[in-house]
């Protein structure tokens, strides 16, 4: 009954006690919270946590943080140490967590529930799912962040009808979701997200100013790539002065660079004017998942504040104005997202047949049906006429918000009489955006197709998305009856099986 929250910049385990209830695990120095940071050394020994940041501070050069954003990518997060990806990096941070739980336990982490940003894409989902894999933890379900702190927050309830938005600002990312909870039925009705907008952003505010005065006294401005140990040493600075700021309406930072030091103080109004446009930016996707939700702010009864930026007081206040709603942290902002994801573990446990035991005690599983949205647009590449111009675009079949398990259907000329060969890529991302600004996340190729002599919509192509997410596609040449299907399953990669054709 483990549910991981693999944070930009911390992370949390979570399980349940013998009642039922969510609780943190705390890891080996005693924090119930773990920094998302590594450290390499030049002997290979892998560093996490508060560990790695310590000795990051010696040798920043082998040092990495905020990993979780690069997702997907396969370029070494060292310019000149070791080959390490963020795929190794988060590896390397679950396998510390998870020999954390097994301690505090005693009880072996064969499988969880994780979570992820609502807005993630979906080569970033999959290596997270690797990283699991190469612990032996196979993930029953991977949960959208704003949907797991709902769950908890749904079941804290105690099954009242009630309509949620969850407003959840972390250290890397950000989203919204609006669920509504009858009974024990638990609908995400829509689900918007900026995944470039988190606490970083509002660190970056601070840091500015401090590299601004730092440069006009010392005559230089230090830079990341040259001065990693003066930007570990702000980025900590940082983060109690945003604290601090929440408080005080002046803050002094102390910046200590080339062999001077200056003192740079920042005003709680100054502050709360450099970071309003991003809370701005918020709010607009906060107001755009309430009209995708069909509702308008008088229909939501509470508004749920996730994440560890969110406990910003500024925030909260520009957040309340905006929606006349008060912010409610009734679970801790920082944990929501770690309980919903182990109250949820209990439950996929038990839809699979398997009983949650604590010590022999069987845990009763959560009475809550979960039906959640897709995040992103699912098309496939199709080309249009732009003008005198032609485009490869993203050609929607499944657009974001809809309702899973959904399955649809659209058609498709090919692009001449002769042609006997077509590709079908499968496309996540924005309608009608430029194929090359896409994820492709699969294809599938139909050949020795029939010519024809008049075009018609001859190939339909059908996709289906399962309650985990998951996508299959079939493309089938109505001509010839010739049928591919291809299922993107994240956990086991992508594969595909020829049908034969019609008779």
């Amino acid at each position: 009954m483990i549910g991981f929250d693999i944070g930009t910049t911390r992370s949390k385990v979570a399980t349940v006690d013998r009642s039922g209830k969510p609780v943190i695990v705390s890891n080996a120095r005693g924090e119930q919270t773990t920094p998302s940071a590594v450290y390499v050394s030049t002997t290979d020994e892998i560093l996490v946590g508060s560990d790695a940041r310590e000795q990051g501070v010696v040798d920043p050069a082998r040092y990495a943080a905020n990993f979780k954003l690069d997702l997907g990518g396969v370029e070494s997060l060292f310019a000149d140490g070791p080959a390490f990806t963020p795929t190794d990096a988060v590896a390397a941070q679950i396998a510390v967590l998870k020999q954390d739980v097994e301690k505090s336990t005693g009880i072996q982490v064969t499988q969880a529930v994780a979570t992820c940003p609502a807005n993630f894409r979906d080569d970033a989902k999959q290596a997270l799912l690797e990283a699991f894999k190469r612990n032996g933890i196979k993930v029953l379900r991977l949960i959208p962040e704003p949907t797991a702190a709902g769950y908890a927050y749904a079941l804290d309830r105690g099954g009242s009808n009630s309509t949620f938005l969850i407003y959840d600002f972390g250290g890397g990312t950000f989203d919204v979701s609006i669920i509504r909870l009858e009974g024990s039925q638990f609908t995400v009705l829509s689900t918007e997200g900026i995944p470039t907008l988190g606490g970083n952003d509002i660190s970056r505010c601070i840091e500015s100013r401090v590299l601004d005065d730092v440069e006009a006294a010392c005559g230089r401005r230090p830079c990341r790539e040259d001065d990693g140990l003066f930007f570990l040493d702000l980025d900590q600075r940082i983060e109690t002065a945003k604290i601090s700021l929440g408080k005080q309406k002046e803050v002094p930072i102390v910046a200590s660079f080339v062999g001077q030091q200056t003192i740079v103080k920042i005003t709680q109004v100054e502050f709360h004017a450099s970071i309003d446009s991003l809370i701005g930016q918020s709010l607009d996707a906060t107001d755009r998942a309430i009209v995708a939700a069909g509702l308008t702010i008088d229909a939501i009864d509470r508004l749920v504040m996730v994440g560890g930026t969110s406990r910003l007081p500024h925030i909260q206040e520009r957040v309340a104005d905006h929606t006349g709603l008060v912010p409610r942290t009734d679970i801790d902002p920082d944990k929501a997202i770690a309980y919903g994801a182990a109250l949820a573990c209990v439950a996929e446990m038990d839809k699979n047949g398997q009983a949650a035991t604590i010590h022999g005690q069987v845990i009763p599983a959560p009475e809550l049906f979960v039906q959640d949205v897709t995040a992103h647009d699912v098309g496939c590449s199709a080309l249009i006429h732009d003008g005198p111009k032609q485009r490869l675009v993203n050609a929607v079949i499944i657009p974001k918000n809809t309702a899973i398990p959904c399955q649809k259907t659209d058609h498709f000329y090919l692009e001449s009489e002769e042609q006997t060969r077509a590709k079908v890529e499968i496309l996540q991302g924005e309608g009608r955006a430029n194929r090359d600004d896409c994820l492709v996340i699969g294809e599938i190729i139909l050949d020795n197709l029939p010519t024809e002599t008049v075009q018609s919509q001859r190939i339909c192509v059908q996709y289906t998305i399962d309650a985990n997410g998951m996508v299959t596609a079939t493309a089938t040449d109505k001509v010839s009856g010739i049928s591919r299907t291809v299922s993107v399953d994240y956990k086991k990669g992508i594969h595909a099986r020829q049908q034969p054709a019609a008779a």
